[in-house]
């Protein structure tokens, strides 16, 4: 073969990519090989070598966009292009395919052509016409072929045999998927693949990757994050699959709707825009096949992947025989994968593909396949999954299989998804003690996402008798846990046989800490009922509550330790809540060691009884208490652990607030104030501010502006944080020295007697309460701010009170150097504020 025709090529390529580049087309991003292919056989078929490519794929792969770019290619290199789409009718009309074959400019074969004479319905006449058509060189663009009715197909491989008599070219797209093609077209490409002289090529262009992906979205003008973010277009590029139809498309639609984006932002945007390109895609794909392929798509829809494909296409009645031509129809589609059984692809679009079947057929479906993949040992969270859309079966095994796959889910965090199961086992038949258990878990899950589904089910299960007693007291633990360790809910006199909704009465939940408790209804003139031996279940309980209000209360800490030593001989059966409050108030007694020790216990009964809401509380009370004593690194531990048992956006109002006020805690003790004054700002769930989390998060954010030489906004914190204090009746301030603080903060405004009050009644009600570390705050915040000699002496006494363990000295003493730091600095700056507007002449401000 001579080499002009190369040099030719080669010369006129750049003319071609630019002529092509004016023919209205979007860039095709890592099509680049694709493109140098069709490029060489337009140029090729210019000076009369015939050839002929296929460009096969899954849908969305870009055939057609290349297809238009090798028509481009070739109406640039100045030869003649004929085009014909296929489409999916039921019926094919014959040659209705080829009858789009029209010339643009009819020379002496095209006449005949338009005129479609009966002699030509025949595949010799079809060929004979066309060839005609390639006085000059043609390419014929064939798109999706594997619509194209058989006599058309018929006459394109007529056509191919003839190639080498006429300058004619064929460019044509089929799907395909794997080396596999439809069945229609299958020869037709067996013949592209032995044609001689190496004329016949096949391209199949693969997904893209991250860099097209960016280029794309770059140029479509979005605010896309920089390509260094390899999560973000990884995330993007598993979504789409690799597809430039699907990111096309999502992209288009994200550019004529802004709004979308500035209001849930473009990771979501994106991700919204491409499930619903998906599930178009496949919605569109279905409707194309024919009824065997279509029911076989669905069943295996339904079974997810439990059964072999035999068993599949046996629950649709499918014949054995029609099984290969239907399983190569769908991975053709792009519609599952390879294996066996095989995966539906695109998971998230199975409500379209079942869209259509009748609601009878899809339960007789669910069900058989339920009960079949339950015989073959099939995966259980799978088979759970599939149990979610069947009817009640009546079959033991199912609610046993529920609930240990949400104990499974419970145990990763996937709370919404446990909760599902678990009120998918409640709508089988169960005998009362069996659905007092679930009805126990299922308010276990929703106690960390839905706490009002929780006490539902809670008051569903106190209602029954037949629940065990482990039960009715785990119960119990569910009930206290939704109030606060440091606000119990005041619990009635006889409370193991209250009515659930004196239990979850929102009056008993509401009142103060030292609101009086009403005792039972009597009768008038009635005895009154006799007290509870001892040993009473309830008594640990009542306990807890004694030792929580006078601490509240900030009477004798003494005494609330014996109360509190007494409330944890209780056994560890029992409810393990009021052990917490009895924590709680040790730690703020001073006990912290036995408290500590006391919680350790209880947290590892929480985690032996696999209860994630109980351990979450312990672990939060583990980190108050260890910042309580000092501790700050054992306290960040907790947080983590905390942390790591659900997503924040999971918990509710009272765990995220007193999360978020320990973790601004830390973070002042840390010196790290840019990211505490971030989570200061964060925004938290509605019901946050009525809870007694709140005053803790109102201090932290006081000792935070203290710290930062903000003393008004210290103020303004600490301040809102004594009214909250004084509506719950807490008055001691070994659980919040909210008097101290704000006292530092008046003395960086200039507030010096207002000051001197709060350190006088802090100090009298730490006297009162009689703990050393609420003298020792009070003291070493007092005399930091105190002239010399006082204040040597008054650190010297703080400094004694807190004991010998350097670690909680330095934590305590390092914390309250930079309060009084900060309120000399903002004293400082409000002085100057002073002088420069008497100077001006004009009005001071304040900060």
């Amino acid at each position: 073969m001579s080499t002009t025709p190369d040099r030719r090529t080669a010369s006129s390529s750049p003319f071609l990519l630019k002529l092509a580049s004016l023919d209205g087309f979007t860039p095709l991003y890592g099509r680049e090989a694709e493109q140098a292919v069709l490029l060489r056989m337009m140029n090729r078929l210019a000076v009369g070598h015939p050839g002929v490519t296929v460009i096969h794929g899954t849908p969305g792969s870009g055939r057609s966009r290349l297809l238009r770019r090798g028509m481009a290619f070739a109406r640039a290199a100045g030869v003649q292009v004929l085009t014909a789409l296929g489409t999916a009718p039921s019926s094919p009309a014959p040659y209705s395919f080829v009858r789009q074959l029209r010339p643009s400019r009819s020379p002496a074969g095209g006449a005949a052509l338009a005129g479609e004479p009966s002699a030509e319905d025949s595949v010799p006449g079809w060929c004979r016409s066309l060839m005609a058509t390639a006085h000059r060189p043609t390419l014929v663009a064939l798109d999706d072929i594997q619509w194209a009715d058989p006599e058309s197909v018929q006459v394109i491989a007529g056509l191919l045999r003839r190639l080498a008599s006429a300058p004619l070219g064929v460019l044509l797209t089929v799907t395909s998927a794997q080396g596999e093609f439809p069945d229609a077209c299958a020869g037709l490409l067996d013949q592209v693949a032995a044609s001689p002289d190496n004329r016949g090529l096949l391209l199949e262009p693969g997904p893209l990757g991250v860099p097209e992906f960016h280029a794309m979205c770059t140029a479509s003008g979005l605010p896309v994050p920089p390509a260094s973010d390899d999560a973000w277009w990884e995330g993007v590029s598993h979504l789409t699959g690799g597809s430039p139809w699907v990111m096309l498309r999502s992209m288009d639609k994200l550019r004529r709707d802004p709004a979308l984006v500035s209001a849930v932002g473009l990771r979501s945007a994106l991700s919204q825009e491409i499930e619903a390109a998906n599930r178009d895609r496949a919605t569109e794909s279905a409707a194309r096949l024919a009824a065997g392929p279509l029911a076989l798509l669905r069943a295996l829809v339904i079974c997810r992947g439990l059964l072999p494909v035999e068993r599949v296409a046996a629950l649709v009645k499918l014949d054995e025989a029609d099984v290969p031509f239907s399983i190569r129809t769908l991975r053709v589609e792009g519609l599952i994968g390879a294996g066996d059984p095989p995966r539906v692809r695109m998971t998230g679009c199975t409500a379209g593909l079942l869209a259509g079947l009748a609601g009878d057929e899809r339960k007789r479906l669910h069900v058989q396949a339920a009960r079949w993949a339950a015989h073959r040992d099939a995966d259980e969270e799978t088979l759970a999954g599939l149990l979610l859309n069947t009817v009640p079966l009546g079959d033991p095994w199912v609610p046993s299989l529920l609930r240990r796959t949400a104990r499974t889910l419970l145990a990763r965090g996937r709370h919404t998804e446990a909760v599902e199961l678990l009120e998918r086992a409640l709508r089988e038949p169960l005998n009362p003690a069996e659905r007092a258990e679930v009805l126990l878990e299922a308010a276990e899950s929703y106690t960390m996402t839905a706490p009002e589904a929780a006490d539902r089910r809670i008051a569903e299960l106190l209602s029954g008798a037949q629940a065990r007693p482990h039960v009715r007291a785990a119960a119990a633990d569910l009930l206290l846990s939704r109030c606060e360790p440091q606000a119990m809910l005041p619990v009635p006199y006889g409370a193991c046989d209250a009515e659930p909704t004196e239990l979850l009465g929102v009056e008993a939940r509401n009142r103060p800490t030292d609101a009086p408790r009403p005792g039972p209804p009597t009768a008038p003139g009635a005895k009154p009922p006799a007290r509870r031996e001892p040993d009473s279940p309830v008594r640990s309980t009542v306990l807890a509550e004694q030792a929580w209000r006078q601490t509240a209360r900030g009477h004798d800490a003494a005494a609330v330790r014996e109360i509190c030593r007494e409330a944890l001989r209780a056994p560890l059966d029992e409810a393990l809540f009021p052990r917490f409050t009895a924590c709680c108030a040790l730690s703020v007694a001073d006990a912290h060691d036995a408290a500590r020790d006391a919680l350790d216990v209880a947290l590892a009964e929480a985690g032996r009884r696999h209860s994630p809401a109980l351990v979450m509380w312990g672990r939060l009370l583990r980190a108050q208490l260890n910042l309580q004593a000092g501790a700050p690194d054992t306290a960040a531990h907790d947080l983590a652990a905390c942390r790591s048992l659900a997503p924040a956006e999971v918990w509710d109002p009272t765990r995220l607030t007193l999360l978020r006020s320990l973790e601004i805690r830390l973070l002042v003790a840390r010196e790290r104030y840019a990211e505490a004054n971030r989570l200061a700002h964060e925004e938290l769930k509605p019901g946050a501010e009525e809870s007694g989390a709140w005053t803790h998060l109102l201090y932290a954010r006081a000792q935070l502006y203290l710290c930062q030489g903000r003393p008004r906004k210290a103020l303004a914190e600490a301040e809102e944080c004594g009214r909250r204090m004084a509506a719950r009746g807490w008055a001691n301030p070994g659980l919040v020295a909210w008097r101290s603080l704000a006292a530092l903060a008046h003395l960086g405004c200039g507030g010096h007697d207002r000051a001197a009050e709060l350190f006088a009644e802090e100090s009298r009600l730490a006297g009162r309460w009689g703990t050393d570390s609420a003298l020792a705050w009070t003291d070493l915040r007092r005399g930091l701010g105190s002239p010399a000699p006082q204040a040597a002496r008054l650190t010297e006494q703080a400094l004694r009170r807190l004991g010998s363990t350097p670690a909680s000295r330095r934590f305590v003493q390092t914390v309250v150097a930079r309060e009084a730091a900060g309120a000399r600095c903002g004293a400082r700056a409000d002085t100057a504020s002073k002088e420069s507007g008497k100077q001006g002449g004009g009005t001071p401000m304040g900060p």
